[in-house]
């Protein structure tokens, strides 16, 4: 099979292909962050359907722990971490005049104590730092610091 040689394609060809990809590129980070904004939404109004059915039969919800194998494909933890501080405040605390990457953020705040039984912590501390917009500021792909 013959090599493919870019020194021979003219360079507004390169500049239109460059641009082509950039712009899809832009289309599909957004995508993903509507879609993981509406992933939290979901997730919220399932929590409050599980919490209101357990207040209503003075007992949890008897499926939480059976769509939460499913979600997750594993043991659901029997109760929820609890903190002293909510993560966008731990995330907060870790980015005090700091750009960090997700992945030190995750373990910043795991080092700073804070707790989760989330099954991957990544995703939350991704959708915090997307969602909470008035907190955290994305100075380049995948860094982020405190506003």
């Amino acid at each position: 099979m013959a090599k493919f040689n870019l020194s021979r394609v003219p360079t507004i060809e390169l500049r239109g292909e460059l641009e082509r990809r950039s712009a899809r590129f832009d289309a599909m980070e957004a995508k993903r962050s509507a879609l993981l904004e509406e992933l939290e939404q979901v997730e919220s109004e399932l929590g409050e359907l599980e919490a209101a059915a357990g207040a209503a039969t003075g007992k949890r919800h008897r499926r939480t722990r059976a769509a939460s194998h499913r979600r997750h494909g594993s043991a659901a933890a029997a109760t929820r971490a609890t903190n002293k501080l909510t993560l966008a405040q731990a995330l907060q605390g870790a980015l005090e005049g700091k750009t960090m990457s997700v992945g030190e953020l995750v373990e910043a705040v795991q080092r700073a104590g804070y707790k989760s039984n989330s099954s991957n912590l990544r995703m939350m501390v991704n959708l915090t730092l997307l969602k909470r917009k008035d907190l955290f500021k994305r100075v380049g792909r995948g860094k982020y610091t405190a506003r």
